[in-house]
């Protein structure tokens, strides 16, 4: 009985890789968002994850999901975008949800934070939330030869800046989250909506918003 449960589950595993690794969603609108303003706000999403910067993976990569015997498979965004575009979309449309107006800053990974700061100014926007990519991935492995194991690893920080370019308020969250059972497209955008919603929800990231 064991032996044709490890057999089916690996035969499903091959199914879901032959049919090409499935893309997790981050694109969301949380219309759930405590932060509320009419102020204008310029947004920008840098991904400085070092395998990014290093080109060693695409921006799009979003993390691993492991085979039967361990071995990795990328995962990337469901939308095929870099995840600093889909990030980027996510703030900007929960912002504008609740009264802000938002102006995207549409970054790359050769982009720094003074090319930001540059595109901020020329926006005329209040002010800029800034998030820095340090890390994120997930982490998947199903069951068949060892206990299902699903994580994330973040390491974000978010800043917010007044129209001369001061930092007024400063966040970092940096985990490293054990998910429900399932598959890591099921688990993680809860997870990924979930920590969003903290970071802009911060008392003293909401204050420096408004």
């Amino acid at each position: 009985m064991r032996r044709t449960h490890l057999l089916a589950v690996m035969l499903f595993i091959l199914i879901i890789i032959g049919c090409g690794p499935r893309g997790i969603r981050y694109t969301a609108t949380l219309n759930n968002l405590q932060c509320t303003s009419n102020r204008s706000v310029a947004v920008a999403i840098l991904d400085e994850r070092p395998y990014i910067l290093n080109r060693e993976k695409d921006p799009s990569y979003v993390g691993i999901m492991r085979g039967g015997y361990g071995n990795p498979f990328h995962t990337s965004t469901e939308s095929g975008a870099p995840l600093a575009d889909d990030m980027l979309t996510t703030v900007t449309d929960s912002l504008r949800a609740r009264g802000f107006t938002v102006m995207p800053v549409k970054t790359s990974t050769p982009d720094s934070r003074k090319s930001v700061m540059a595109k901020f100014s020329a926006s005329g926007a209040d002010r800029l939330f800034l998030m820095d990519l340090k890390e994120w991935q997930s982490d998947y492995l199903p069951r068949a030869f060892t206990p299902e194991r699903s994580n994330l690893f973040l390491n974000v920080e978010v800043a917010v800046f007044d129209r001369n370019q001061k930092m007024i308020e400063k966040n970092n969250l940096r985990e490293e989250l054990t998910l429900p059972s399932g598959w890591p497209e099921s688990t993680v955008p809860d997870a990924y909506q979930r920590i969003i919603r903290q970071l802009i929800d911060d008392s003293r990231v909401c204050r420096a918003l408004r």
